[in-house]
């Protein structure tokens, strides 16, 4: 089972030791998506966990216990590729390399690689581009 998550950190989280913790004594996956995590600030990580279920209720809870606010990720961004005029604009605002242009010179888009930042949406001048707040089970 795979879940992905925003995990906020305090700046006294940042200096713990918390994914390799995960890993080892929760039996998770820790694919690091998106990160902006400093030490003295704090910061923001999205991460998507893979393990069994009780796994991830379990480490839900470990970070839940030392402080970090976790919320799980129920968007998904829906792409109207038909109307797409190729122009690229987005794939410069899109760090994760879910929009990328192909040798051809036609935008690309790999929903997996999309952790849903939302920059996309305000780059494209055709608003192609939408959040949606409830992903399909």
């Amino acid at each position: 089972m795979k879940k992905r998550y925003a995990l906020l950190f305090s700046p006294t989280l940042v200096e713990q030791p918390i994914v390799s913790k995960l890993a080892r004594s929760y039996d998770v996956d820790i694919n690091i998506l998106n990160a902006d995590v400093a030490s003295g600030r704090g910061g923001k990580l999205i991460v998507e966990l893979s393990g069994t279920e009780q796994d991830l209720d379990a480490s839900v809870i470990y970070l839940s216990e030392i402080g970090v606010i976790v919320s799980e990720m129920v968007k998904e961004l829906l792409f109207n590729q038909d109307e797409c005029i190729d122009c690229g604009a987005c794939t410069a605002v899109c760090s994760s390399g879910a929009l990328w242009m192909d040798a051809e010179a036609r935008l690309q888009f790999d929903v997996s690689h999309c952790v849903v930042c939302g920059l996309c949406v305000h780059a494209c001048p055709m608003c192609l581009f939408e959040v949606s707040h409830e992903r399909e089970a």
